[in-house]
């Protein structure tokens, strides 16, 4: 036996492999419980409640973003065109309001789109003018955005303004152009020209012919037909014609055309023959210009009647008609200075038709006048009150030609002649 051995008695060993599992689980149970489990026989540990049934917590939804407002013209623009118009827009909201100023206060007339997203000014800005905007919008919180700014419109050098004839509202004869004379010189004939148009019922073609730079005439290609009527309408406002000139204001007329009157008068039987609506009325002896001619201060003066369609242009019960206003003295032997009745301007440069009784044994036999169209007065009283302005006199075989010039020979050019004298062309 060895000294100091202790034998353990048979089956002792069992126990003790017993009693070390009992210890092995109790461990285990302790880290099981370190590492967050627990016995549902026992109390919570401290600090950590029961578990709960409830739904998880909904997040806060986002704020909408702020409206945010844009402006045409960005505010400080100067020089801005009067034919714009000022547009107010609003995005991530609404416009609640819009409003703009000039200097004096005055609020500029405008309009919402139904969505009230977008506002546009309605009419037109003035020149040289100063305006405000002030605008208000609201997003879909109701948060308010306000947005001011301002902005100036251009300066011109000068403007024009241009003259329409006919009148609005007259009745003219057959031949009768359409005028358009601008008070100023006209640079850029296309833009102007662009800026003029016509209407008529029923339609007609027709076309402008430029005879300076500050007139322009529109007729068709023929005489028109009576009844017709017509609309002539210059949106030059605003407009750029060349030479930093604008429109100065927009202008219309409206006319008719009446019944075809034209009277034809042939130098070789000294006879005039009047023809409404196509019908011969009336056959009236005349006396035309005696012909040959004069010189005064070196400038020759011609006394024979033109030929070609000459327009009527004015009506006078008594005209004062004068030598000198063409050149020749009163006192000279051709010269005088008289009251003239019942005078129809045909030609701009001094050619009527009106009441002679001095010649009235000369009609319809020779010609001495100086260019007018002597008829007796009886004759002149019906043609005084028959015949108006845009009426044809159409005389021939003179031997001396109307020159193609606004109010005098504008019918018997050839239509690609008066077609070429179109800016746009």
């Amino acid at each position: 036996m060895v000294r100091g051995a202790v034998r353990r008695p048979a089956g002792h060993g069992g126990g003790d492999r017993a009693r070390a599992a009992a210890v092995a689980v109790l461990l285990l149970a302790l880290v099981a419980g370190c590492s967050g489990g627990s016995d549902p026989g026992l109390p919570a540990p401290p600090g950590q409640g029961a578990p709960t049934s409830s739904s998880p917590t909904t997040p806060t939804p986002p704020l909408p973003p702020a409206a945010k407002i844009a402006v045409t013209p960005a505010d400080g623009t100067q020089g801005f065109s009067v034919l714009r118009p000022v547009v107010v827009t609003a995005t991530a909201g609404t416009l609640t309001s819009v409003e703009v100023t000039n200097a004096e206060g005055r609020r500029l007339r405008g309009a919402l789109d139904a969505r009230r997203t977008s506002w546009s000014s309605s009419e037109q800005l003035g020149y040289d003018r100063s305006y405000s905007v002030v605008a208000v919008a609201a997003n879909a919180a109701g948060k308010l955005t306000r947005s001011s700014s301002s902005f100036g419109t251009l300066l011109p050098r000068t403007l024009t303004l241009p003259y329409l004839f006919p009148g609005n509202g007259a009745t003219v004869g057959v031949g009768q152009p359409i005028t358009v004379r601008f008070d100023e010189p006209i640079a850029d004939k296309a833009a102007a020209e662009r800026a003029l148009t016509v209407s008529t019922s029923p339609q007609v073609a027709g076309a402008w012919h430029w005879f300076s730079d500050q007139v322009v005439h529109w007729r068709p290609k023929t005489y028109w037909t009576p009844g017709t009527r017509v609309s002539v309408r210059a949106s030059v406002y605003g407009v750029h014609v060349g030479d930093d000139v604008y429109g100065q204001q927009d202008t219309s007329s409206s006319f008719r055309i009446g019944t075809s009157k034209i009277a034809t008068i042939d130098d070789r039987t000294h006879m005039m023959t009047v023809r409404i609506s196509g019908k011969a009325v009336r056959s009236i002896p005349v006396s035309m210009g005696r012909g040959g001619a004069t010189v005064v201060d070196g400038r020759s003066i011609y006394f024979t009647t033109q030929s070609g369609p000459h327009i009527v242009a004015e009506k006078y019960p008594i005209k004062q008609m004068s030598s000198e206003t063409y050149g020749l003295p009163k006192d000279s032997p051709l010269g005088y200075d008289e009251k003239i009745p019942l005078a129809v301007r045909i030609s701009p440069d001094g050619e009527f038709v009106h009441a002679a009784s001095w010649s009235v044994a000369d009609q319809g036999v020779r010609n001495v006048s100086h260019g007018c169209v002597n008829i007796s007065p009886a004759n002149a009283d019906w043609f005084y009150h028959t015949f108006s302005y845009g009426d044809i006199v159409d005389i021939k075989n003179t031997g001396v030609a109307l020159p193609f010039a606004p109010s005098y020979d504008e019918w018997s050019v050839s239509w690609s002649t008066w077609l070429a004298g179109s800016a746009l062309r």
